[in-house]
């Protein structure tokens, strides 16, 4: 187990504090953070406004970036970067595509391991907090350009929590989401495990936790733009930089908390 906050969504000005939470997890007075746009096809607008974000929360402290579309890295080049990062921050945008790149270079298992080594906090905001869980509620569908399309399913290989995640859920276009979360938690769901955001894949690592709330196994999460999911070596808590934002757990016994 690691460390790791997982944020709904917002813009970087309305997330200082939750970036705040990750500084303070990294244990670094000026802890190095290392940017990944994929989701973004490494746009600079993300990073800059990334920049800024940690640098009003942790003054002097250095922001670089990983930018495996626009870029060519050796593995040793990788490596060094990544090793060098005390918080790597996933920014926003096309989850799907974004693991996609990720497989290509390697670059899935590499965060994977970072968390379980535990050798620097992972953060992330929208699909870059999607990507953590066995099952997310996306709208990579939107990237496609195409004016019909819908949320969907989507199971990352990066998982490293067990249950499905549901970003910017304050939403209302991501009310479908509870709908089939309830199918899930109530063995309902139209084709079986397929739809069932907790059933754990063929492939599927042992190493996958199951997420606990105050006693709880938890089989969802959805977050408000601005809250955050937090794990701190198996103690997990949520975090709001507003008074406004909210996270909503579905227990095993169809509970649905709002917290």
């Amino acid at each position: 187990m690691g460390r790791l906050v997982a944020i709904g969504g917002g813009t970087f000005e309305e997330i200082d504090a939750l970036n705040r939470i990750s500084v303070e997890l990294s244990g670094k007075a000026l802890p190095n953070i290392l940017f990944i746009g994929t989701a973004r096809q490494d746009s600079t607008n993300p990073l800059t406004s990334c920049k800024k974000s940690f640098k009003r929360v942790c003054p002097g402290t250095i922001v670089k970036k990983l930018s495996i579309i626009r870029s060519t890295y050796t593995e040793a080049e990788m490596d060094e970067l990544l090793s060098w990062a005390d918080i790597i921050f996933v920014g926003g945008g096309n989850t799907a595509y974004m693991l996609e790149e990720w497989k290509k270079v390697g670059l899935d298992r590499k965060l994977m391991e970072i968390y379980r080594k535990d050798s620097a906090v992972i953060t992330g905001i929208s699909a870059g907090a999607i990507c953590w869980f066995t099952t997310g509620y996306t709208d990579s569908a939107m990237f496609s350009g195409e004016e019909d399309w819908s949320y969907q399913w989507i199971k990352p290989q990066t998982a490293l929590y067990r249950g499905a995640f549901c970003p910017h859920y304050n939403d209302w276009k991501r009310s479908g989401f509870d709908e089939e979360v309830m199918k899930a938690v109530n063995g309902a769901a139209e084709n079986g495990a397929a739809n069932d955001p907790s059933a754990k894949s063929l492939d599927e690592s042992d190493l996958i936790s199951t997420v606990r709330y105050q006693d709880s196994e938890i089989r969802a999460i959805a977050l408000d733009d601005c809250a955050a999911f937090v794990e701190e070596n198996g103690s997990v808590r949520f975090a709001a930089a507003s008074d406004q934002a909210h996270a909503y757990v579905w227990t095993a016994d169809g509970k649905k908390l709002v917290l």
